[in-house]
């Protein structure tokens, strides 16, 4: 019963962001992970991951990126919103439970400008709180987080420890508040006759801070002494895909390539993440629908899970954020 709740949840809270950003796609983000719902291998052979689902939810309090990107005007392209980004996996043992899911709830705000005649620059920025819910000490199952003797296994911990291999991965808690800060540049170099990209280079470069105080003002919601020792204070990222169009307009293709670095985390855990995807948009009247194939090597993403490391494959489908549109403002 739970497998199917968990199913039916993905799928509802897709459903809420597509009526969310219907109405001929009222509601672009330039910047941000598509949502996605597929099979996915296990970085540790003791666990089978049976799937996981990314669903995206964006609540606009304002955002006129659509109707000024497909008019011409040049400036004021904005959007102001609140982010739920849920991280979901789903594992086949007896219970098929749904293991310390992720939660980030953010407030953002997107802004998006024309650089030159095709191209355009975004700039992303969004702060709030990331955690999985869970009550357990991260590195033992038998006492609950902030105890005195879960406190205490942190300082069996040394240098040289493998925490992959002690982590509580049914009830372990994680917690932080956290700032992203991305960059965006989408230089389109093949226009069609209706002024719509056919060929976009996509760079991307980003930063996120792990900190301890909700929006830098409020004690909430943030990491202990012990966990940001482990956890590292800084990510970076850089990012490249490149969107092609075919099929006179009826379908599109993309490649994108991802790396990730963690600054400061515990020695055993590997800093670098690779993720390769290439996906395939082929429905002209649903231009958001499509299906993709990923490698990863290196860390894990799922919350307190970025202590394991190895190689993944992730297949399934996917909603683009920002499909392509007639954009008046490359026009000759």
């Amino acid at each position: 019963m739970r497998r199917y709740l968990t199913i039916v949840l993905c799928f509802a809270v897709r459903f809420c962001q597509a009526q969310e950003s219907s109405s001929q796609y009222f509601n672009f983000y330039p910047i941000g992970d598509e949502p996605n719902l597929g099979y996915k291998t296990s970085m540790v052979k003791s666990e089978k991951i049976l799937f996981e689902a990314n669903p995206t939810m964006r609540f606009s309090f304002y955002n006129n990126i659509y109707r000024k990107l497909i008019r011409d005007e040049k400036k004021g392209m904005q959007a102001w919103y609140v982010s739920f980004r849920p991280q979901l996996r789903m594992y086949t043992d007896n219970s098929l439970p749904v293991r310390t899911p992720s939660y980030r709830i953010l407030l953002g705000t997107q802004r998006l400008f024309r650089i030159s005649k095709n191209n355009l620059l975004a700039i992303s920025l969004e702060s709030g709180h990331y955690s999985n819910g869970q009550d357990g000490g991260a590195f033992t199952t038998q006492y609950p987080d902030g105890s005195q003797e879960s406190e205490a296994i942190y300082n069996t911990i040394t240098p040289t420890t493998n925490l992959s291999e002690i982590l509580n991965r049914r009830s372990g808690n994680f917690s932080t508040d956290l700032t992203e800060l991305i960059v965006n540049y989408r230089i389109n170099t093949k226009l069609d006759d209706n002024c719509a990209p056919k060929e976009t280079h996509v760079l991307k470069a980003g930063a996120v801070l792990y900190h301890n105080y909700l929006f830098g003002i409020a004690d909430i919601g943030g990491y202990t002494p012990n966990d940001i020792k482990i956890y590292g204070r800084w990510r970076t990222q850089v990012g490249y895909q490149y969107i092609r169009v075919i099929k006179n307009g009826n379908m599109r293709y993309s490649l994108a390539g991802n790396l990730e670095a963690i600054h400061g985390a515990h020695p055993s855990v590997e800093d670098l993440r690779l993720e390769l995807t290439a996906s395939l948009y082929p429905f002209k009247g649903t231009p958001q629908l499509g299906f993709f194939g990923s490698f990863i090597g290196g860390h894990d993403n799922y919350n307190y899970r970025f202590v394991d490391s190895g190689t993944q494959g992730f297949f399934g489908i996917t909603w683009a954020i920002f499909p392509p549109v007639t954009i008046h403002t490359l026009c000759p």
